[in-house]
């Protein structure tokens, strides 16, 4: 080759080196932002759902794909500070009972074959969690596993006997059996909050049993004061945050696993039963198929009789029973493994008038509210995130935990990236999502 065509092929490669250089990339520079709001230092106060409980229990894994240890994670990309929670030891973890974590076991019923059933292992979990972590640092989890709306100003609340307060919160008190989780929420000097209360306030007394159980909901004026009250203090520091309100009972798997007429029987079967009840209580009968539940209630004359179509049964009483042993057939099912219509109306109307009191204080007050009312409802019919449907199906849904209340970490993802929606929205915010398939789902055995 001669001198002129290097010439004119180095001038060649000149000119399309520039040619590249001057042309514009078909994607956009990512630009994350924090919008109006500041993440410096960001507190979490709740109860288990942002505490990390799950699978019944707190522990370490479990904690570290919290709702908001999770946000905290994305909102370091947006000048969020550290996110310093009250860890637990490595290993069972200790639940509200004093119990280790709950998993999944291989039953192999004669009478159903081989089935996953929840089991909380014998024994006590880790109780040296029970141990006080000091107060050199101030906590931005201020979550605590069974907390209700007046916890928040108990002083006895953190006082390390389970019979006068809860040591789950007497762990990280700032000064046990004197602070309370409302002062305690504000010694970071928080300049963004995120809130998930009253969830224990309603759903101690459903998952309880309702009337038969051992809790009560809290009156919704009392909660409205108190919620009021909270986030007054939260605000007066010029603290900006996010508020959820409460789902209903149907977006829970515990709620909605056994359903009121997942009787299923023979011909033959049906026939037994309506002879044996024709004289005992003729208004029990069968068909061949689905049928309802007989359960106990002592508001009849025989202290028995089909459950109803919207009354719940609760995932806590054994499906085994069921399965095996005649449970809801010849025997009712005890009163306290059912929520009637006249305690599923009393937990709805509760809910109902606590999201319209945080409504109208979100409203008022110009502060962000994440509906997870209406995110649960639509994951009760499936939810797709890059490819994976989620949902509230009981262990094949993916969203919750095997204690089928508390999420899985996926669902803690999932409802992560809820928040952080309702924040790039409301505070004009660019926050990227959680990549919630990378998160641990449920463990099969």
């Amino acid at each position: 080759m001669n001198k002129q065509s290097n010439r004119r092929l180095l001038l060649l490669s000149s000119i399309l080196i520039l040619s590249c250089l001057s042309c514009k990339t078909s994607f956009d520079e990512i630009n994350y932002s924090d919008g109006n709001a500041d993440f410096t230092r960001i507190v979490a106060i709740g109860s288990g759902y942002l505490a990390g409980y799950s699978d019944q229990a707190l522990y370490r894994e479990a904690q570290a794909n919290s709702i908001p240890a999770l946000m905290a994670g994305r909102l370091t990309l947006v000048g969020g500070g550290y996110f310093v929670q009250p860890m637990v030891n490595v290993g069972d973890g200790i639940g509200l009972n004093g119990n280790k974590r709950r998993g999944l076991i291989t039953l192999d019923a004669s009478c159903n074959g081989q089935t996953y059933f929840a089991l909380t292992p014998p024994g006590a979990g880790d109780v040296s969690n029970y141990n006080w972590l000091g107060n050199s640092v101030a906590f931005n989890n201020v979550s605590v596993p069974g907390t209700r709306m007046a916890d928040l100003t108990d002083q006895s609340y953190g006082d390390p006997s389970p019979f006068l307060g809860n040591p789950l919160y007497a762990r990280f008190a700032s000064n046990p059996g004197t602070s309370t989780m409302a002062g305690d929420a504000l010694l970071s000097v928080p300049s963004f909050f995120i809130v998930w209360l009253g969830m224990d306030d309603i759903y101690d007394y459903a998952i309880s049993g309702g009337e038969e159980g051992k809790d009560s909901i809290t009156d919704a004026a009392e909660f409205s004061s108190q919620f009021t009250s909270l986030l007054n203090s939260l605000t007066a520091q010029n603290a900006s945050g996010i508020v959820a309100n409460i789902p209903l009972p149907s977006g829970f798997p515990f709620f909605t696993t056994i359903g009121y007429n997942d009787l299923v029987l023979t011909a033959a079967e049906a026939d037994e039963l309506n002879v044996l009840y024709a004289t005992v209580d003729p208004s029990i009968q069968f068909v061949a198929g689905k049928n309802r539940f007989v359960i106990a209630d002592s508001s009849v004359a025989t202290g028995r009789r089909q459950i109803e179509e919207g009354e719940l049964i609760l995932l806590s009483l054994s499906t085994d029973s069921l399965i095996c042993y005649g449970l809801g057939r010849t025997v009712p099912i005890p009163a306290q493994f059912v929520l009637d219509a006249d305690e599923v109306f009393e937990i709805t109307n509760a809910i109902g008038a606590y999201n319209t009191a945080i409504q109208n204080y979100c409203t008022t007050n110009n502060i962000a509210m994440a509906d997870m009312r209406n995110f649960f409802n639509t994951l009760s019919t499936g939810y797709v995130f890059n490819g994976v449907t989620y949902s509230t199906e009981y262990l094949s849904g993916g969203a919750f935990s095997v204690d089928g209340f508390y999420p899985s970490g996926r669902g803690a993802a999932l409802m992560a990236n809820q928040f952080l929606r309702v924040i790039n929205s409301f505070y004009s915010a660019k926050i990227p999502l959680v990549d919630v398939n990378k998160y641990p789902g449920i463990a099969f055995p």
